[in-house]
């Protein structure tokens, strides 16, 4: 992997980072709420870097079940949209 493409991974795991900072007093919520933030404000490429990155890295729960939930909708739209 490049340095460019590894500084952008490790800024998108920030980012993430701090978004579940944001939404972490959601409790049970928060990964639904950070999944949907991502969703909603970052690109597509965003999102598949971010996913890409947070496999075999150390992130905060919540930002983790983020990426899961994440990972489930990218599957469940692709099973409607093929």
């Amino acid at each position: 992997m490049s340095e460019i493409a590894h500084d952008a991974q490790a800024k998108l795991l920030r980012m993430a980072g701090q978004i579940a900072d944001n939404y972490n007093s959601c409790g049970d919520k928060a990964p639904e709420a950070i999944a949907s933030h991502i969703n909603k404000f970052w690109t597509p490429n965003m999102r598949e870097g971010f996913l890409a990155a947070a496999s075999g890295c150390t992130l905060e729960p919540a930002a983790l079940e983020a990426a899961r939930a994440l990972v489930k909708r990218r599957k469940a739209d692709a099973a409607i949209f093929p």
